[in-house]
């Protein structure tokens, strides 16, 4: 059997750590693991880190590091990735942009303006990282971890010839802290749900062994439950408040964490009332500010790295209870034994081509949906219908999303301007052209395509 090649692309993001720590498959134990990273600093670090984790589990990979990607992607089978350009200082400047224009975001990472800015920078990264895989390994997989999953992944497969498909934890992570958080082991309530990623929806949950839906006994033991009923991110708790009255309002369960699923619906509560609703420490303060302020990256990148290996860290959530448990595992490596061993694989949620998973969306429209892995390629399952109204939110995502790419790939700054118009978080059209003016003129470095 060959000896595969797998490019970690970015890394000394945290991903890295829970990617290598996969690679015991047979197909993996003995394949060349090319690290790549900008910053040599947390490449090593990255690199040392890997290194032990061969050891320790007496591996025979080959661990590599460089600065320079063509020669990485030499003989390179599958390219996994997970990099941005100064990650949390562009995300804080994404949310206050719009703020100056009256145009207040809680995340503004995946939807939103600033969604929409972050997708355009990082399609810009990718444009001379999908070139060179087409030259160098045109016959490589991209296996993507980096946000916005949907926006991106639009990208690669209506404008590239390289094969990829999203990879996010999104699913089976938020339902594992679910299972858990209502008295289960995580894995025990197995869902079916189909969406755009970080907003599923939620069409079945079955407990793990049997035949019968657990749907409306969930619904109705959340209604209930205090993880829902009340917000506490001091104790670092994920919010569900706002889930749990989009369920009660649509009749369908969104999943993804309030953060997350807030980010596609005008009808996430307004400012004034976001104390009142327990949103009242805003997510650029106590998250962004304070990660921006610490400036010994190696320190804090290393703390990322035990945190991910299963150490002690302060500020550790309660739920899961141990993130290092099997269930939680990253899915990429999995995904490449299946397509190199043609063993039948089932993912509950990867980023690809709808192709009737949701039958009411476009065939082809970038989803976030379950997948079996066979014949060498990624396949939908098909899900079912939406209801109306979740329908129509991913629909005007979709055609978001679409509108975004093609700006970036035409430099079409009218095109992001209508992209704008049609954010649910946008009120005018004054609004959006002057959000996409400031954006221009802090990013035009990034946004080369632009004229």
């Amino acid at each position: 059997m060959k000896r595969l090649k797998i490019v970690m692309l970015g890394a000394g993001s945290g991903f890295t750590i829970s990617v290598a720590t996969t690679l015991e498959h047979k197909v993996l134990r003995d394949c060349i693991f090319t690290l790549v990273d900008l910053d040599k600093e947390r490449l090593d670090l990255a690199r040392r880190s890997v290194l032990k984790i061969v050891r320790e589990k007496k591996l025979g990979i080959k661990v590599e590091a460089t600065t320079v990607l063509e020669k990485a992607l030499e003989g390179c089978n599958y390219v996994i990735a997970s990099c941005e350009i100064n990650r949390n200082p562009f995300w804080l400047q994404d949310i206050e942009i719009p703020e100056r224009h009256g145009c207040q975001q809680y995340m503004g990472e995946n939807g939103g303006p600033g969604g929409q800015i972050h997708a355009m920078r990082n399609i810009g990264l990718f444009m001379p990282v999908v070139k060179a895989m087409q030259r160098i390994c045109p016959d490589a997989w991209l296996l993507n971890f980096t946000n916005p999953e949907s926006i991106l992944l639009t990208y690669f497969l209506k404008y590239t010839r390289v094969k990829s498909a999203g990879f996010c934890h999104q699913v089976h992570g938020v339902m594992g802290v679910v299972a858990e958080m209502l008295g289960f082991k995580p894995g025990e309530l197995e869902c079916v749900s189909v969406g755009i990623n970080h907003l599923n929806w939620l069409f079945d949950l079955r407990r793990r062994g049997t035949g019968q839906s657990y749907l409306k006994e969930f619904g109705e033991r959340i209604r209930k439950s205090q993880y829902w009923l009340e917000n506490h991110p001091e104790r670092h708790l994920p919010s569900q408040n706002f889930s749990l009255e989009v369920f009660k309002t649509f009749g369908m369960y969104p999943i993804g964490y309030d953060d997350h699923v807030l980010e596609y619906m005008s009808f996430f509560y307004e400012p004034h009332e976001w104390k009142d609703r327990g949103f009242g420490v805003l997510f650029k303060d106590h998250y962004l500010k304070p990660q921006i302020a610490a400036k010994a990256k190696a320190i804090d990148h290393a703390m990322q790295m035990q945190h991910l290996m299963g150490r002690q860290v302060e500020g550790k959530p309660p739920f899961p209870r141990n993130h290092v448990a099997p269930y939680y595992r990253e899915a990429p490596c999995a995904a490449i034994c299946a397509l190199e061993t043609n063993e039948l694989l089932y993912l509950d949620a990867c980023v690809g081509l709808n192709h009737g998973a949701a039958s009411n969306l476009p065939y082809d429209a970038i989803v976030d949906r379950p997948v079996v892995i066979k014949g060498g390629d990624i396949r939908s399952v098909h899900v079912g219908e939406l209801p109306m109204g979740p329908a129509e939110v991913c629909r005007r995502q979709i055609a978001v999303h679409e509108m975004v790419v093609k700006a970036v790939v035409e430099g079409d700054a009218a095109l992001a301007t209508q992209a704008l118009c049609l954010d649910p978080y946008v009120r005018s059209i004054t609004q959006a052209r002057a959000i996409w003016a400031d954006y221009y003129k802090a990013y035009r470095r990034y946004l080369p395509t632009f004229r």
